[in-house]
C-alpha cells in the first residue's frame, strides 16, 4: 500500500480550484475538491494506474485524470507524491512545477 502525500504547489492548486468554483457555489466548491481526494485514495492502491508523462525524461512521472482535471504524480518506494493539479486545457509542458521537476 502506498503513501499519497501532496506538495505545496499541489495543495495550493486544491485550493485556488476551489476557489474559483466556490465562486458560483461553495457547496459545488467543497463536493468537487473532495471528488479529487477521493479519487486520488486509488493511488494508495494502484499507484502505477496513471499513464506516463515524459517517459523519456522522468521514468516514474504520472498522470491520473479527474474530470477536466490532471492529477500529476511521480511514484517511487510506495510514495505517491501529487506533485500538481490543473486544468486538462494546460499544456504539461508549461506548467512551471512539471518543469522544475527533477527526482
Amino acid at each position: 500500500m502506498a503513501i499519497v502525500n501532496y506538495t505545496l504547489p499541489a495543495l495550493q492548486d486544491l485550493k485556488d480550484i476551489r476557489d474559483y468554483i466556490a465562486k458560483d457555489s461553495v457547496v459545488n466548491a467543497k463536493r468537487f475538491i473532495q471528488a479529487i481526494k477521493d479519487h486520488i485514495t486509488i493511488l494508495n492502491k494502484y499507484p502505477e494506474i496513471g499513464n506516463q508523462v515524459f517517459p523519456n525524461r522522468y521514468n516514474n512521472l504520472r498522470q491520473l485524470l479527474h474530470k477536466a482535471y490532471r492529477i500529476i504524480y511521480y511514484y517511487e518506494n510506495d510514495v505517491v507524491t501529487i506533485i500538481t493539479i490543473h486544468h486538462q486545457s494546460r499544456l504539461i509542458e508549461n506548467i512551471k512545477v512539471v518543469k522544475d521537476f527533477t527526482k
